[in-house]
């Protein structure tokens, strides 16, 4: 019973609704009375006591259960008589099991209710306990427990439409489509309903799915022509297939059998707007709305479909949308997100609020809550709300903001403190929270702190590649470089063909002339292997200009620049140009470059030490 699972006793309305299906169940003697049919998801079974007037039907250990089928109708002489007929002995502790399930269910207990009728289902092999086993577990949503027992109960009552009906549903939910599609079609057959759109929905999303599907979908059309739910499913999956004309047709032909029926028309909007025919689809959808103002789903596609041409009278859709439905978390949220994208953050706030009372969307409301505080420079609040957002989308951005809000205020002690909090919580990620500690101490100018921190790190994380790589850049920008050298050459032996690690080593030790042979191996082999990477080309020609070599260096230099305008490659053209005596073209690049990042430091910094050595050199000819 591992798929069952536990939960408190019901309450409210859905408590009720489950708790007025099995609380109908009537203790009675030898006779069975029939019932009307009911909704498949609340259809009773009715359990007896063996009567004194039967004494050779049931024995001390015996009791008798009958379980009438889902389309028993009351009056019905046949139907009665097929009902008398399927009632049989059970075992006297079957009796009480299920009698105990009945007490469970008058008690709001579900759970267990569920798992006497789920057990016993299994181990009578009835129709009814299974019946009532799938309807008590699709209610739960016990999702592996109501596929069972819906299987069970179609394989005892192949022609019940009902018994067809639960399995399509269970098994679309299972992603077993088809399956699915074989029981729709027999509940088609029987003269029940099937949820085909249902079935339709879970392959849309899928490519090659719908490809494989839609030939079934097309056969069922074949065969029941008049069927709008069969029509509609073979239009979504004409829409999944990129066939949106035959989808557009079929819908229409629906609105013409039905236009009442407003599936139709819902889909007909989204195929409109596949097809780029936005301006159809809004009028459409105006038009429903006007005629059918209480319709949700027919305001909430018109809103999405507004968010992307006119926020303001989205907004106008949600804010009536929530009016209608004012405990929606999901239409809440997309109003508060609207409005805090159009900065009205005195009414998205309590919307936000409003989330987390419904315990709904909470981390998300934290979220954005941090952000209107931090936007009215609340920082304190903005702090607490970005520490409350949970695993998730936002997740590692509230973390981020979080901690520069922190340590941008001189507040690194409660930066680190989050940050130990999250190591210990998500032990499995403990690299990336390193990663971003480093990143953030790096950015207000904490190196010494992030090498320490990366040092401590590394202990016990040593095969973590990226934390070697943060450790060895750290390094090298604290001057170490012999720390720097060795994180890469350990890279490098696991790894030995990564050209980034061998232009990065390449380009470092081309700062030091007794090592400029060395890097040229290094920067060589990093080409072979990313011909095309400006920023390897670009370190090749700055290899050449080192070396002396300034015809070279300005083929590879003026490659890697028309790849990628990069300043410190503008940077390095200019230098070998100007020692090429091309001075007037180097000027015209480092131009180019300061236009393209006025904020450069490299392309002034070269220009004003070249511009020196040339005035000491005129300096001293002239003497």
């Amino acid at each position: 019973m591992g798929d069952i699972p536990a939960r408190k006793p019901g309450s409210g309305h859905r408590g009720k609704l489950l708790a007025a299906a099995i609380a109908t169940a009537i203790l009675c003697a030898c006779t069975q009375q029939p019932h009307q049919a009911a909704d498949p998801a609340h259809q009773p079974t009715t359990i007896g006591a063996a009567s004194s007037e039967a004494p050779g039907d049931a024995t001390d250990n015996q009791a008798i259960v009958s379980a009438p089928p889902a389309d028993t109708v009351a009056g019905d002489p046949d139907r009665e008589s097929a009902t008398a007929s399927k009632t049989k002995a059970f075992p006297i502790e079957t009796f009480y099991t299920l009698l105990v399930a009945e007490v469970a269910g008058n008690r709001e207990q579900y759970d267990l209710a569920l798992a006497h009728y789920y057990f016993q289902a299994e181990r009578t092999k009835d129709a009814g306990v299974a019946a009532r086993a799938t309807r008590i577990a699709r209610f739960l949503n016990a999702r592996r427990a109501a596929l069972r027992s819906a299987l069970l109960w179609v394989e005892l009552e192949p022609e019940n439409a009902s018994a067809q009906l639960a399995a399509t549903a269970e098994l679309t939910l299972a992603g077993e489509l088809d399956d699915a599609l074989r029981h729709a079609e027999l509940a088609l057959d029987l003269g029940g309903d099937a949820p085909l759109q249902s079935v339709a929905a879970t392959a849309v999303d899928n490519d090659e799915l719908a490809a494989k599907v839609l030939p079934e979908f097309q056969r069922l059309s074949q065969k029941h022509p008049d069927n709008n739910e069969v029509s509609l499913a073979l239009a979504m999956m004409l829409r999944a297939n990129k066939r949106a004309q035959e989808a557009l047709n079929l819908t229409r032909q629906v609105q013409e059998r039905d236009p009442t029926l407003l599936d139709a028309p819902l889909l007909e909007s989204h195929i409109l707007i596949d097809m780029g025919r936005n301006k159809e689809a809004r009028r459409l959808l105006e038009n429903l709305v006007a005629l059918y103002p209480r319709e949700s789903r027919l305001r909430l596609q018109y809103a999405r479909l507004l968010i992307q041409e006119d926020l303001e009278l989205a907004q106008q859709q949600f804010v009536e949308l929530v009016k209608q439905r004012p405990n929606d978390a999901n239409l809440i949220l997309s109003l508060a997100l609207i409005q805090y994208e159009t900065n009205q953050f005195d009414n998205a706030k309590p919307l936000l609020e409003k989330l987390l009372a419904l315990e709904e969307h909470e981390s998300a409301a934290h979220f954005y809550l941090a952000g209107i505080a931090e936007q009215t420079n609340d920082e304190v609040s903005a702090v607490t709300h970005y520490r409350m957002v949970r695993p998730g989308g936002d997740y590692v951005q509230a973390i981020t903001r979080g901690t520069n809000l922190l340590a941008a205020s001189g507040n690194t002690d409660e930066a680190q403190e989050w940050f130990n909090e999250l190591r210990q919580r998500h032990p499995g990620q403990q690299e990336q929270f390193y990663l971003l500690q480093t990143e953030l101490l790096t950015k207000y100018g904490h190196l010494e702190e992030a090498h320490a921190l990366l040092t401590e790190a590394l202990k016990t994380n040593d095969d973590s590649n990226r934390l070697i790589y943060a450790h060895a850049m750290t390094s090298e920008q604290l001057g170490d470089v012999e720390n720097f050298e060795l994180g890469l050459r350990k890279l490098l032996s696991r790894d030995p063909d990564n050209a980034n690690l061998l232009n990065t080593l390449g380009y470092k030790l081309l700062s030091y002339d007794d090592r400029l042979e060395e890097a040229m191996v290094l920067i060589t082999k990093a080409l072979a292997l990313s011909p095309d990477d400006p920023a390897i080309i670009d370190s090749m020609g700055w290899a050449h200009h080192r070396l002396g070599n300034h015809t070279e260096a300005i083929k590879h230099l003026q490659r890697a620049y028309e790849l990628l305008q990069d300043h410190e490659i503008a940077a390095h053209l200019g230098e070998a140009l100007w020692a090429a005596g091309e001075r007037q073209q180097a000027m015209q690049v480092w131009e180019q470059g300061l236009q393209a990042n006025p904020e450069s430091k490299l392309i002034p910094e070269a220009m004003q030490r070249l511009q020196d050595q040339q005035r000491l050199e005129q300096h001293v000819t002239e003497s």
